[in-house]
């Protein structure tokens, strides 16, 4: 079975999609070969530490077809006893210059702006080819992927007869592969979504875990380390949570089987750091009346504060600045 990533915005966005389903699939068993095709001027992908046995990665270097003569096994139909994942450049979207048979062809659309723009464009140009899917990668919340995917589509005048979105997307590569915990917490994740996503494409394709749990056990006994998250980090994740929870995909079934248990609970109060005073142009209160903000996460305790609302600008101070211990 073959499977084609095209990136909707260049090469990256693809790239990761298809590295991140091949490795999935190679993870669970699946003898899987990731055929990376770069024209003479792209970028290379990065020494690779570790890969599955059951993964082969090849990257070359065609500025046409030819590397479907150098590899006919992996760019025939005739694959049932290995998964081929191609990640060809984006302009073979429209018209691959290699015969791949029936194999699903995969758009992948970044969440920015102009990410999903210039898939638009690539959208337009593969309208008389097979109809692709759409896969949403790095959006705030996997339902907002969904949704954001569909409403781009919809703009471009293309109806649910000329796409196909592949439901909840991939998750974001991580900002910082150092993180050992967190990291490898979080990779066990992404083998779980990318599964979903590679059975959403070819139906069977791979056997999933019977429980998300499955996928994420190994890595819970062997986290010894404590959660290395900065304030930054914890900020956005409770903001990615807060989003998903709104759309009611919150938490799903793998971030459940990752998280503490907690027995013996109760709902408990704890005292935080707050600013009490007269407060001027604010945009709910008129002026003089006396507030009590919400919890204050940062200051230099002299001309400023940013607390979980807002930035205060702090003018004459009451007696003894506060304390934010």
């Amino acid at each position: 079975m073959i499977i084609a990533l095209f990136g909707g915005d260049g090469r990256a966005v693809g790239t990761h999609a298809a590295f991140l389903i091949a490795r999935a699939a190679a993870s669970v068993g699946t003898a899987t070969t990731l055929l990376r095709v770069v024209g003479a001027h792209e970028s290379r992908l990065p020494r690779l530490d570790s890969v599955p046995d059951a993964l082969r990665v090849v990257e070359l270097c065609r500025d046409g077809p030819s590397f479907a003569e150098d590899f006919p096994q992996e760019t025939t139909a005739d694959t049932a006893r290995r998964l081929v994942v191609l990640d060809l450049p984006p302009g073979w979207a429209a018209d691959c210059p290699v015969d791949l048979g029936e194999c699903p062809r995969v758009i992948a659309v970044g969440p920015s702006v102009l990410e999903r723009a210039m898939a638009v464009s690539m959208l337009r140009a593969t309208a008389r080819a097979a109809v692709p899917w759409l896969l949403g990668c790095g959006f705030p919340s996997l339902g907002a992927s969904d949704r954001t995917v569909r409403d781009m589509a919809a703009a471009a005048g293309l109806d649910d007869s000329s796409i196909r979105v592949i439901p909840r997307g991939l998750p974001a590569p991580p900002l910082d592969a150092a993180a050992p915990a967190h990291g490898s917490l979080l990779a066990s994740l992404s083998v779980r979504a990318a599964l979903r996503v590679l059975n959403a494409v070819v139906p069977g394709a791979v056997e999933m875990p019977g429980h998300p749990g499955d996928v994420i056990a190994p890595v819970l006994a062997g986290m010894g380390e404590a959660d290395r998250r900065d304030t930054q980090g914890r900020l956005r994740d409770l903001a990615d949570a807060l989003d998903a929870a709104e759309d009611g995909e919150y938490p799903s079934a793998e971030e459940l089987a990752a998280a503490p248990v907690l027995e013996e609970w109760e709902f408990g109060m704890r005292p935080v750091a707050a600013l009490v005073g007269r407060v001027t142009h604010h945009p709910d209160f008129p002026p003089g009346r006396r507030v009590r903000t919400s919890e204050v996460y940062v200051s230099d305790r002299r001309t400023w504060a940013r607390t979980y609302s807002r930035l205060y600008r702090l003018g004459r101070p009451a007696g003894l600045r506060p304390s934010l211990q």
